[in-house]
C-alpha cells in the first residue's frame, strides 16, 4: 500500500540544451517498489527460451519480478508457469534451479503437486475433515504464458496487452537473432549467475551503452589486438535507438569491427526474407526487451540472453545463458561458446570490468547533494529517420555513442509513474 502521495513530475530536467535526471530513480525505495509493480507485476517479463524446457517434464524456476515461479513443460509437452509456493504453508514448492521431473514434492510438509499443478498427494490426508477440498489447492498458475520465436513471456494480469504489441518495434531484430539459422537458436547448457551492487536499470543502461567501451573495456581490445575496438570515433559511426514500450537498440554497423571477430553465420536455409537478410550482414546489435531481457546478437561481441532480476533498490541479480544455432556442427556451437566465455564468462574480460563501473555509480551516487546526472549528449542530433526503417520503425535513434535512448527511455519511464501517482498498488 501506498502511504503518501509519490511526486514524480521533478525527476528530470530538460531545457532544450540539458537533460537531468534526479539519481533518485536509482536510490528510492518506494520508486522501486512502485516499479516492480508496474514494469513486472503489470505487464509483460521475460522468463526463459523454449530450448531450456525443450522435453516433456523439463523445468527450471525463475522469477517475475519478486514472484518466485516454476517453468515446466508437462506430460503431454504443453508449456506451464506455476507459482513456486506450496498451498499448504508457502514454501518454494522446488528448490533446484533446473531439471525433469513428473511431480514437484514441497520438502517442509511434503504435498505433491503434478507437473501440471494439481495437488496429488497429501501425507495423512485423514488428518483433514471429510470435504477438505484438496482438488482447489493446486498450484497457483501464472494467468498468462506466451512465445515468440521461440521466447518465453509471463505476465500476472489477465488481461495484458497482447504480446505483440508488447514487443512492438523490437519483433524484427528477434527476428533477425532467430530466423539467420535454418532451426533457429538454442541455449546451450550452463549458466552464470551473478549480483551486481547497483540499481537494475543500471544494468540495463550499461548493456546500451557504446560510449564507456574503449575506456572501461581497453584491455580487452589490448589483449585480442583489436585497435579498432578502441577508437571511440568509429563508435560513434553506429546508432542507439529507442524503440517504444521501454525497448532500446544498441546498433552495430559490421564494417566498424569494434569486437574483432566474426561468428555470424547466414546459412543457407535460412529464414529471413531478402530486405531482413540484408541488414543481417549488416548489423550487430544488443537489443533491450524491457523490463528484464538483453538479448546480444552474433559479434556484438557474443550470442547472450542476460535476464535481469531486481533483488533491491541496489542489489541485482543477473543470470547470463550462451545461445547458439540450433542443428549445426558441434565445432560451431564450440565456437560461440568459447567467444561467449572470452568477453561474458565467469572468468571473462568485459562483464567483470562492467560490474565494477555499476559498483563505483552506485558508491558515488552516495554524494546526493546534487542529485543529478547528466544525459545531453547527443541532444542536438537526434533523428526521426533512417534508412533502418526498412527494416523496422523506432520513435528516435542518435549516434551510437550519445545519450538518446537514455533520454527517451526516462521520459516514458516517468509518465509511466505518473499514471499511477496517488494511487494505492
Amino acid at each position: 500500500m501506498v502511504t503518501k502521495r509519490l511526486e514524480f513530475q521533478d525527476l528530470i530536467k530538460e531545457d532544450g540544451k540539458s537533460f537531468r535526471l534526479n539519481t533518485k530513480v536509482y536510490k528510492d525505495e518506494e520508486i522501486f517498489r512502485v516499479e516492480q509493480e508496474i514494469f513486472f507485476h503489470n505487464s509483460w517479463t521475460f522468463l526463459a527460451h523454449e530450448s531450456q524446457v525443450e522435453y516433456p517434464n523439463d523445468y527450471m524456476t525463475t522469477y517475475i519480478g519478486r514472484y518466485p515461479v516454476i517453468l515446466v513443460r508437462d506430460e503431454r509437452g504443453k508449456l506451464r508457469c506455476f507459482m513456486n509456493r506450496c498451498r499448504h504453508r508457502g514454501s518454494l514448492v522446488c528448490r533446484a534451479k533446473s531439471g525433469n521431473s513428473r511431480f514437484f514434492r514441497c520438502f517442509y510438509h511434503g504435498w505433491s503437486y503434478s507437473n501440471e499443478g494439481k495437488l496429488v498427494g497429501v501425507p495423512d490426508r485423514e488428518g483433514y475433515p471429510p470435504d477438505f477440498d484438496l482438488d482447489s489447492m493446486g498450484l497457483i498458475e501464472v494467468p498468462r504464458l506466451e512465445t515468440y520465436k521461440g521466447f518465453v513471456f509471463a505476465s500476472l494480469k489477465r488481461d495484458p496487452p497482447s504480446l505483440q504489441d508488447y514487443l512492438g518495434n523490437a519483433r524484427p531484430y528477434i527476428d533477425l537473432i532467430v530466423d539467420k539459422y535454418p532451426e533457429g537458436i538454442e541455449v546451450a547448457k550452463g549458466t552464470h549467475v551473478y549480483t551486481v551492487q547497483g540499481n537494475w536499470k543500471l544494468v540495463l543502461e550499461n548493456s546500451l551503452d557504446h560510449y564507456h567501451a574503449p575506456f572501461i573495456h581497453k584491455s580487452y581490445f589490448e589483449a585480442i589486438g583489436n585497435q579498432a575496438g578502441g577508437r571511440i570515433e568509429l563508435r560513434s559511426k553506429n546508432l542507439v535507438l529507442y524503440l517504444g514500450n521501454g525497448h532500446g537498440l544498441d546498433l552495430m554497423f559490421r564494417e566498424t569491427d569494434v569486437y574483432g571477430h566474426e561468428t555470424n553465420i547466414l546459412l543457407p536455409g535460412n529464414r529471413l526474407d531478402e530486405e531482413k537478410a540484408k541488414w543481417a550482414k549488416r548489423i550487430t546489435f544488443h537489443l533491450l526487451l524491457f523490463p528484464n531481457a538483453i538479448l546480444f546478437d552474433s559479434d556484438s561481441p557474443a550470442t547472450t540472453i542476460r535476464v535481469v532480476r531486481p533483488l533491491s533498490v541496489n542489489s541485482t541479480e543477473v543470470s547470463s545463458y550462451c545461445y547458439v544455432p540450433k542443428g549445426v556442427r558441434e565445432e560451431i556451437k564450440e565456437k560461440f561458446l568459447r567467444v561467449y566465455e572470452r568477453f561474458y564468462g565467469p572468468a571473462g574480460m568485459g562483464a567483470p570490468d562492467d560490474v565494477e563501473a555499476i559498483k563505483a555509480v552506485d558508491q558515488g551516487m552516495e554524494a546526493d547533494l546534487f542529485p543529478w546526472n547528466d544525459l545531453s549528449r547527443g541532444l542536438h542530433r537526434e533523428i526521426r529517420d533512417h534508412e533502418l526503417k526498412e527494416l523496422g520503425d523506432f520513435e528516435v535513434a542518435g549516434n551510437g555513442t550519445d545519450d538518446t535512448f537514455y533520454r527517451a527511455f526516462y521520459r516514458w519511464y516517468v509518465k509511466k509513474l505518473e499514471e499511477v501517482e496517488g494511487h494505492e498498488l
